[in-house]
This record gives structure tokens, sequence and C-alpha cells, in this order.
């Protein structure tokens, strides 16, 4: 098991949050009372107060003028003193990226937020694209905003005005950390940056990655931060944010979908709403406190970034154990009725253990040795900090099934892809 690094509780010199996926819509619905959450929790759980708020994109739902004005209305009336916006522009929600509109509303939310906003940026005109390097307190925070997507490019003249920032910091101030939000994933990096041309990019990767010092905040997917997939270290730090809003969730194994997902988002996804506190102290090291909203509670222990690249890597997959099943864990079958009234057989189970969380389960039903039934449950990890307060016990709505017998197995997936030995039974239906 790899080191924590140590972080000097008593000595911080920089907090900020960061969060991802607002969606404002200024309607009678739960956008508003989300986000004052979430302005309220970091505020309080911020030690020394909050020095910068990072907002990884999406910051209203649907390009409307009034969302925006909405979006500020709420920020100033949570934030006095006022706490510096550091913001990129989300795609769909915010603008569309390459779309003939893009630079109008780049400029309207400049002119929105206000000049306060804007007092640390060395360079306006920049800033006016929604492309923004901040020095706050001495720490370097940089925003960038795409201009197309599918696939996600930035463009040369962006990208070359990344490059030149962070040769200059590195060469000035090489010991210094550097905060970089952009609203898509940055592709092959942490939890969900697979997904697709639409979500993540590559674009970037080959500047980002000439320095380790950099880290990477990423929304758009909504993926729950319980998962230790969510931070990963390569060539420079990379870290998800979740969603204020709702939450998400990938497609299933193999895009087949998991049960109770409607499109990517699962059942209670709004019963939902999460977070980053950041927290700098005088060494450099980073300690990163991810923060439950919806529940007010802190998911699992902090991430602390330390002065090299070894804490968070992908060979966290080789140390993971595998899921496990007690030996007095059940299978049982329960007849009955759906929520359509049809006749159906309810599952039920008792939940394996995992040194981690189990992030999903694997359903299978075979008659005669042909396979009825194949299916993925989702676990309900995201909707609690401490995993020890997951489900102990899962019913699931199998189908009615046919006379014989049925052979049902179960196997508990953890995060890392490691199996559990499958929980199995034959029944005689």
């Amino acid at each position: 098991m790899k080191r924590i690094p140590d972080f000097d509780e008593n000595n911080i010199i920089f907090s900020f949050g960061a969060i991802s996926d607002v969606h404002i819509t200024g309607g009678d619905d739960d956008s508003e009372m989300k986000f004052r959450r979430a302005l309220r929790q970091l505020r309080a759980k911020a030690k020394n107060g909050l020095d910068a708020m990072l907002f990884v994109g999406d910051l209203i739902n649907s390009r409307d003028e009034k969302q925006l004005v909405k979006f500020k209305e709420i920020y100033d009336s949570e934030m006095q003193p006022v706490v510096p916006i550091m913001y990129c522009l989300g795609n769909w929600h915010d603008l569309f990226w390459g779309d003939e509109n893009q630079l109008k509303m780049e400029k309207y939310f400049y002119d929105c937020l206000g000049a306060e906003h804007f007092a640390f940026d060395t360079d306006l005109d920049a800033a006016q694209r929604a492309n923004r390097h901040a020095v706050i307190k001495g720490q370097h925070i940089i925003a960038m905003t795409p201009i197309s997507i599918a696939p996600i490019r930035y463009g040369d003249d962006a990208k070359k005005w990344l490059s030149d920032i962070l040769e200059k910091i590195t060469a000035e101030e090489p010991e210094k950390k550097i905060f970089f939000i952009t609203h898509p994933m940055i592709h092959n990096t942490c939890y969900g940056s697979l997904l697709g041309d639409e979500w993540d990019t590559a674009d970037l990767t080959p500047v980002l990655s000439k320095y380790p010092n950099v880290i990477t905040f990423g929304g758009h997917l909504h993926y729950p931060i319980n998962d230790e997939r969510s931070i990963m270290q390569k060539k420079f730090t990379s870290i998800g944010c979740g969603a204020v809003r709702y939450m998400a969730i990938e497609h299933g194994p193999d895009g087949n979908g998991y049960m109770y997902e409607r499109g990517y988002v699962v059942q209670y996804g709004y019963r939902f709403s999460q977070g980053l506190l950041c927290e700098v102290d005088a060494n450099q090291h980073v300690r990163v406190t991810r923060m439950d909203f919806y529940n007010d509670k802190i998911i699992k222990t902090p991430w602390v970034i330390g002065d090299g690249l070894d804490t968070y890597r992908e060979d966290r997959k080789d140390e993971a154990r595998a899921p496990y099943f007690s030996v007095s864990a059940e299978l049982s079958l329960e007849k009955g009725e759906d929520e359509r009234g049809q006749k159906t057989y309810f599952l039920c189970f008792d939940a394996a253990g995992d040194d981690d969380m189990v992030h999903h389960y694997r359903i299978t039903a075979d008659v005669g040795g042909d396979r009825l039934i194949s299916k993925t449950l989702i676990s309900d990890f995201f909707r609690h900090g401490d995993p020890a307060d997951m489900e102990k016990k899962y019913r699931v709505d199998l189908c009615d099934l046919p006379e014989g017998e049925v052979k049902i197995s179960v196997t508990a997936v953890n995060s890392w892809d490691k199996e559990s030995r499958a929980l199995e039974k034959t029944f005689s239906i």
C-alpha cells in the first residue's frame, strides 16, 4: 500500500472549492437549492475560509442569459465577502462549442459575472474567451474552454497560450502546483475518461504531460467521486469533480446498461450532489476532501497530493483485493408483481464485502444450460460517503421465470474489475 503524503493541517495557505455541473435553470426545481447547499457546506468546511471557487463548466442549464443572472444572484448572496470565481464553459448547457454564437456567450459570461471576479487574471483578453490564468495568493489557476466538439479541440493559439504559461510558471516557480480546469475529461486519465470524443479530449495531453506539477479538474460526466478511480496520476494528476445537480454513470459493462438505469442516469440519480474542497499547505501538498452535499457528509478519506506522482497511479488495481461473499451469504426468490402488476420473481441476496466498495453485481440465470437472464446491477455506492453504510441486502426484479430448474448466479465486481466467487443456487420453479 502506498504511503499517503503528509499534509500540514496547521499551515494551510490556500483553499478553494472545485465543483462542476451546477445546471442552474432559474425554475422551480432543485437546482438553486443544491447550489446554495454546496456553497454553504464548502464555506463551513474550509478551515481558513475560501480563497477561490472553481466552476468546471455547465454553470447554467440551457444557454439562457437569465439563468446566468440567477446563478450570479445566488452566488453573490451566499459568498460575501466576494470569493473570486474561476470558470471554464461547458458544452450544450453554457454554450455550443464551435457554434457561431460561442463568442457572444463567452463575452456574456465575462460581462455578467463582473470585474471583481477577474481582478486576479493576467490576461483579460483571453478571459473574455473563457480562457483564464489567475494568480490568487501566489497560486496559479488556469481555465480553458474548447472551440469544437467530436473531437473536442482547443485551437492552436490557445494551446500555445497554455504552453507558454506553464513553461513560465515552472521555470520561475518549479515548486508550485498548477491547478487547471476544463469541462471535458482529459482522455485516459481518471474515471470516465474513455467514454468517447464528445466527453473526453486528448488535444491538451501533449502540453500537460510535460508538467507533473499540474493538477487537472474535469466535469461533464457527472460520475460519482466515491470511486477511487476519480483521481489518477500519470504524467500529471487528474481529478473528477462529480456533479452538483445529478449523477450519471457509464452505460454498464459492454455498453449493455445497468438495471434501473435511464440512459446514463441511474434511478435516484437526483438524490445526489457532490464536489471538492481543496487545500494547499506551505509545502505545496494538496488535500482534496470529497463532499456529499446532498447528505452533508464527507466521502471516505481525503486524497493528499504530495511532491511526486506515485500515490494514485493505475497500479492501485494490482493492490486491490477481490470482493467476497461471506460464508453465510444467501440467495432467495420471492414471487410477486412488478410495478405494472405483471407476475415476476424478485431475487434477494446478501451484499458482498470489499476492502473498498462493490461497484456492481453481475446476475445470470440459466435453464437447461441456456442463458435466460444476464443483467448487471449497479450498487448503491454513490449514495454513501462511508461504504460501510451501503445496502446489506439487495432485492432485484428478475422477470417471470419458466418452470423447471433455474440456476442463478451473482458475482460482485469492484471498481478495479476484481471479481468475487459466484454466489449460486438452483431453484425449482
